[in-house]
């Protein structure tokens, strides 16, 4: 009887050691045991989470500078309002990044000695991989997929043929994510990026503007200056509903308002892998780069460095 009592003394210290323990963990994280947060607690996990960065965004983000997108993007339909404003790819889900940093030495080896001797050479920023997934729900994630698919297209391309800046190189591109000392504002070039299409995923529809709103004459039977359709016309896979129901004089406002599309079919489910490449100037390295300020976090907040 007496070791069936030392049996059942021993189960509860046992069971008392683990909930304390889980309850200790789960005080230290903030979160409330059973799930239901009282005043007290609320207050503990709003305390660590934070004030935003000074980028006022802590998504991962790839842009370019004003004056790029000015001269490349601005203004253009495959471009949404959204991305417009950004200048860039928003990853909507939080994405892997793959980091590594590494100083070279040159091992010196001696005759009859037990340990080479190490020459620093030089340190670097390795080439760096970001894998996010993008889920597309709505016709808007569909424009942003689209949209960043074609962005990552036009920066890994050179300035060529007629036009400004014929001849530069690919444009320099701007990292930024997770607040001001992790990323902001780094200066890289993307090397490489993949897409992966599925084929066990749904697809969906999404039509881009090609036109504009002021082309459509509504109820009048034009489209555009001194264009005319037939009602067989009117069938042609070119022309979407709006633009159809704005020919024709639709009843509906919103309907009247679509713009000439493209239909482009996109999956709802997609990995996108970005490698990148930190680049510094020679020129901002000799001037701007000193290890103090460096190691005070001043140069990664406001120059990018990392």
């Amino acid at each position: 009887m007496a070791s069936f009592s030392n049996f059942l003394n021993r189960g509860s210290n046992f069971l008392t050691g683990a909930v304390g323990s889980v309850a200790n963990r789960l005080s230290q994280a903030g979160l409330p045991i059973g799930g239901i947060f009282n005043t007290k607690t609320q207050s503990s996990l709003q305390s660590n989470v934070g004030s935003p960065s000074s980028t006022g965004d802590w998504a991962v983000k790839i842009t370019v500078t004003d004056s790029v997108f000015a001269d490349l993007m601005a203004g253009e339909s495959i471009f949404p309002g959204a991305f417009q404003k950004i200048k860039g790819i928003r990853f909507p889900v939080t994405p892997f990044i793959n980091m590594s940093h590494s100083a070279a030495y040159d091992a010196r080896s001696v005759i009859h000695n037990n340990y080479p001797y190490y020459a620093y050479q030089n340190s670097q920023v390795d080439q760096m991989t970001i894998a996010g997934s993008f889920p597309v729900q709505t016709e808007a994630d569909g424009r942003n997929w689209l949209a960043s698919l074609h962005f990552l297209r036009t920066v890994t391309k050179m300035y060529y043929g007629e036009g400004k800046n014929q001849g530069n190189p690919p444009p320099v591109c701007r990292l930024n994510g997770y607040g001001d000392f992790v990323y902001r504002d780094v200066p890289i070039i993307i090397t490489n990026f993949t897409v992966e299409l599925r084929e066990q995923v749904d697809y969906i529809g999404v039509s881009v503007p090609t036109g504009s709103e002021s082309n459509i004459r509504i109820g009048t039977g034009q489209f555009g200056p001194g264009n005319r359709y037939s009602p067989d016309e009117l069938n042609r896979p070119d022309i979407s509903p709006g633009q159809r129901n704005a020919i024709l004089g639709s009843p509906n406002p919103n309907l009247a308002k679509e713009s000439a599309g493209s239909i482009n079919y996109v999956p709802t489910d997609s990995l996108i892998s970005i490698t990148v490449v930190p680049v510094y100037s020679r020129n901002k390295i000799s001037k701007n780069f000193n290890l103090k300020d460096f190691a005070s976090g001043r140069l990664t907040k406001n120059q990018g460095f990392i």
